[in-house]
Order: C-alpha cells, then sequence, then structure tokens
C-alpha cells in the first residue's frame, strides 16, 4: 500500500507516545523530586541526588516531546529526535549489560527498565523509519528556512557532544575526573547516554532545513536545560565546586542562546506568515 504523503503522525506512534509518557513522569516525579526513593521506586538506586534530577530533568523533557506526538499534527515536528532517542535508549541498555551487576532482577523497577531499553532501540527506530515515509519535504506556509550558518555550527557541536558521549562511555573515568558531581563506572556512562542525546539529535536536527523541524528540539532541550539548573541550586550540596561549575555555566550561555535563536526565529517566521496572508 502507497503512504501518503501528508505528514500524518501515524496512530501506532500516537499509542506508543500514550504508553511511554507516564512512564517518562513517573520517572521524573521520583528521581527529581524524591531522589532519595530511588533506590525503592527505580530501576537501581542512584546517588548522589543530583545524578537522579540531572536523569529526571531528561525524562520531564522527553514527556514533553512525546506529549508533542501525542496531540500534534504533523511528522516532521517531531521528527528529528527519534534518531536522538534510538541513541539513548541503546546506550542505556549497553550500560545495563555491562554493569548488570549493580541491578537486582527480582526489583519489579529494574524489570520494567530492562523491558523499557530491550524494546525501544528497535521500537524508536521502527517507528522512525514507518512514519517518516509520509513527510513530503516541503516548506509549509508561514514555515521559514534555518540559516545555513546556524546549521553548520549546530552540526559542529552536535559532532563535538556525540563524541564526548563516545569517549565518556567507553572510557567512563573520563567524565568521573572531571564531572561536577561523584560518578561511578555506571553513572558516568548513563550521562553519555544523555549527552548522546543532545549531540546526535543535533546532528540530525542540522540535517533539517525547516525552522517547523527544529522548534520542538529547542523546546525539549530548553526544557531539559532549565530543570538540570534548578536542580543544581535544589542539590547544591552535591556539587563539588557549588553551583558555578562548568558545566552548568556551559549550559546557561547555551540556554541563553538557545532563547535568543528562538524568540529571534519565531519572530521572523511570524512576520513572514503575515505577509502570506
Amino acid at each position: 500500500m502507497k503512504i501518503q504523503k501528508n505528514d500524518n503522525i501515524f496512530p501506532l506512534t500516537r499509542i506508543i507516545a500514550l504508553i511511554v509518557t507516564p512512564f517518562l513522569l513517573l520517572a521524573f516525579y521520583i528521581l527529581y523530586l524524591h531522589p532519595e526513593t530511588s533506590g525503592e521506586r527505580f530501576a537501581w538506586e542512584i546517588k548522589p541526588d543530583i545524578m537522579a534530577a540531572f536523569m529526571g530533568a531528561g525524562y520531564m523533557a522527553g514527556a514533553y516531546f512525546f506529549i508533542n506526538i501525542i496531540i500534534g499534527r504533523t511528522w516532521h515536528r517531531v521528527a528529528a529526535i527519534f534518531p536522538a532517542i534510538t541513541a539513548f535508549t541503546i546506550s542505556m541498555l549497553l550500560a545495563t549489560i555491562i554493569h548488570w551487576e549493580r541491578f537486582d532482577i527480582r526489583h519489579l523497577p529494574f524489570q520494567a527498565w530492562l523491558i523499557l531499553y530491550i524494546l525501544s532501540p528497535f521500537l524508536i527506530s521502527g517507528l522512525w523509519f514507518y512514519n517518516r515515509q509520509t513527510d513530503p519535504r516541503d516548506l509549509q506556509v508561514g514555515d521559514i528556512l534555518v540559516p545555513n550558518m546556524l546549521r553548520i555550527v549546530i552540526r559542529v557541536i552536535g559532532a563535538a557532544l556525540a563524541l564526548t558521549s563516545i569517549a565518556g562511555f567507553v572510557i567512563p573515568n573520563l567524565l568521573i575526573q572531571t564531572w561536577p558531581w561523584e560518578l561511578t563506572p555506571l553513572t558516568a556512562r548513563v550521562v553519555s547516554g544523555w549527552v548522546s542525546l543532545v549531540g546526535f539529535g543535533s546532528l540530525y536536527a542540522a540535517t533539517q532545513q525547516r525552522w517547523s523541524s527544529w522548534r520542538i528540539v529547542f523546546e525539549t532541550i530548553g526544557i531539559w536545560e532549565i530543570l538540570i539548573l534548578l536542580g543544581g541550586f535544589i542539590y547544591i550540596q552535591d556539587l563539588k565546586t557549588g553551583w558555578f561549575n562548568w558545566l552548568f555555566v556551559i549550559i546557561l550561555l547555551q540556554l541563553i542562546s538557545l532563547v535568543i535563536l528562538y524568540f529571534n526565529i519565531e519572530t521572523r517566521r511570524s512576520n513572514n506568515l503575515q505577509r502570506t496572508k
């Protein structure tokens, strides 16, 4: 059967998003708001609390993304994050296998974690290949093109983050020695997985010319970064050198740049839409 180029989000994609979203919100609630309960309620006990909050912030950003799949009307607006999630879920599965001794297979939350990360790499990549066929790849009314220079910058940043995530995963001591809070080999590889999410997501987004393909990516990263920065204040006792450290400074500068770019391009898009009416 020939698939129409109508940019629709298939019902199966929405159903999967609807199933995943409550788990992401629950993970945020446990890890970000009650990290001291991670040993009982999550796949394993995560220490220090700022590490749990870092992950919880990512899960909340993920929930925002999947909610946009549930309520969204066009596929291409959410497509860019799928390859990033695939890279992330693969890294989580590999970290679990490498550090199998750290987990308790009898623990129900870990069983849910294991099933999720065994299925997700195949499920997410499959949905992406399946649903991307609906993308007509044309410029919609009122949409604008992302400046080439910005795409080049994002590609360079994405490549740097992707390489960092690979290096940190293969040699976790690289992160353990420099990260602002205490890491173990397991949590260093988990951090690398989260970095890969942004890195590979940026690389794929940089291949997209339409601003509408970038918008939700910017919003998702922005939510994650805001929550990380707030988590630094909430769990400041876990930071080796306090809130003002190299990681939080980079995130803050990146967040400021992201907000400026977002509103600048949105203003241009709005003006372009007005001219087309």
